[in-house]
């Protein structure tokens, strides 16, 4: 958990998961398309709040987000073993600027290179996820698996059954 031991407050665990966030810039996306979970290599910015924007040439997951919004972003630090990884899950609703064009605004405001967007407004297609809950895990530091889930301001923790018991 690297909070030694104690449960974050929701502003302290938000901080958090924006810090490691903005500490990386790809992920894998699961999407639902045609009755089957898909993922997709991504690179994303974080907007206002804890929105995530996703620039893309296009694809299957725009189907699957127009098929299904219920999405997740997983963002990991490279997998040691089950027991030394550092991430955030992210569950949300996603939209595109295929159904709003006002995204391509949007992300040009949180975009760390908002020429790339200028650039390639043409081929570029916007993703917002907007979440609703995020699983936080830090067992970096002592390998303790208890994640700390942030949903509607509230942090609630789920301990594994493989956390080592103190």
């Amino acid at each position: 958990m690297n909070t030694h031991g104690r449960e974050m407050s929701p502003m302290e665990l938000r901080d958090h998961i924006i810090s490691f966030l903005k500490e990386h810039k790809s992920g894998s996306l699961a999407t639902y398309l045609d009755g089957r979970p898909r993922c997709s290599p991504i690179q994303y910015f974080v907007g206002n709040e804890m929105d995530i924007y996703i620039l893309s040439a296009g694809g299957d997951k725009f189907k699957a987000i127009e098929e299904n919004p219920d999405v997740c972003l997983l963002v990991n630090t490279e997998y040691i073993n089950f027991r030394k990884i550092k991430g955030v899950q992210v569950f949300g609703k996603a939209t595109t600027s295929i159904e709003n064009r006002t995204l391509f605004e949007e992300a040009l405001k949180y975009s760390p290179d908002p020429h790339l967007i200028e650039m390639n407004r043409e081929s570029l297609k916007v993703i917002k996820i907007v979440p609703h809950e995020v699983v936080y895990l830090d067992s970096l530091e002592d390998g303790d698996r208890t994640k700390q889930i942030l949903e509607h301001n509230r942090v609630t923790l789920k301990e594994d059954e493989l956390t080592p018991v103190h």
